[in-house]
């Protein structure tokens, strides 16, 4: 009697799978969630009121909680200012919320069409010192990496100089030759920042480069440059 329910059970289950489908079906690994297919469409307001339904009943989702963060950018300036000042009050979340941040944050970078919503996203990963948010960090330097279509003050050099000094610290060396291509920068604040990145990487080949840096008229690149120089060639 048993196996005959058991039976008669499971040959429900198969008829609804049948006639329904994908209504009771498991999402396939690298699906996009509810929430994030909303922001993808530019329903934000319905992104976030499903967001927040989602963190009530699970305060770590980690695709409600990036995509709350987002949101939340979008409402600011969209500017480099803000991005960076709503990282520094997120920034103690990230780190409490952890590693499954890590892809939601990731895609963003290369993905979204908001540039300040990417750069955000980029100084997140950079509380992960970890070779997975080294990698999602990098993407900014692929041949093939474009900025997003929303306008904002965000560059690509600019957002490219700020994953210089996150890879630098984190002694990245795969990012060795974009952050090289920072020092021909024409503005003199990439270059300098790219100096400081060469002399946090470490990397011995950024001796030639940093040398003719440090005869630069612009003084703080020269120092910057001087500075890197004196870090690799004492080891550190």
């Amino acid at each position: 009697m048993f196996k005959s329910r058991q039976l008669r059970l499971i040959s429900i289950i198969l008829s609804l799978v049948l006639v329904y489908g994908c209504n009771i079906s498991v999402k396939k690994k690298g699906e996009l969630s509810e929430v994030e297919q909303m922001y993808n469409q530019e329903q934000y307001k319905n992104a976030m009121n499903v967001a927040r339904y989602n963190l009530s009943k699970d305060p770590k989702d980690p695709a409600s909680i990036v995509t709350v963060w987002k949101i939340q950018v979008l409402q600011g300036t969209k500017s480099i200012e803000y991005a960076q000042q709503f990282y520094f009050q997120a920034k103690d979340k990230v780190a409490e919320y952890g590693e499954p941040l890590i892809p939601y944050l990731g895609k963003a970078i290369a993905t979204d069409p908001h540039n300040s919503v990417r750069l955000f996203c980029l100084y997140c990963l950079t509380e992960f010192q970890d070779t997975l948010s080294s990698k999602y960090i990098a993407q900014v330097y692929e041949p093939d990496y474009k900025l997003g279509d929303k306008a904002s003050n965000v560059t690509l050099d600019f957002m490219r100089s700020e994953a210089s000094m996150a890879l630098g610290a984190q002694k990245y060396t795969p990012a060795f030759d974009g952050i090289i291509a920072l020092t021909k920068s024409p503005d003199s604040e990439i270059r300098a920042k790219a100096a400081m990145s060469l002399g946090l990487l470490g990397d011995q080949r950024a001796i030639p480069v940093l040398e003719e840096l440090a005869k630069e008229k612009a003084s703080w690149v020269a120092e910057m440059a001087d500075t890197a120089l004196a870090k690799i060639k004492r080891g550190e």
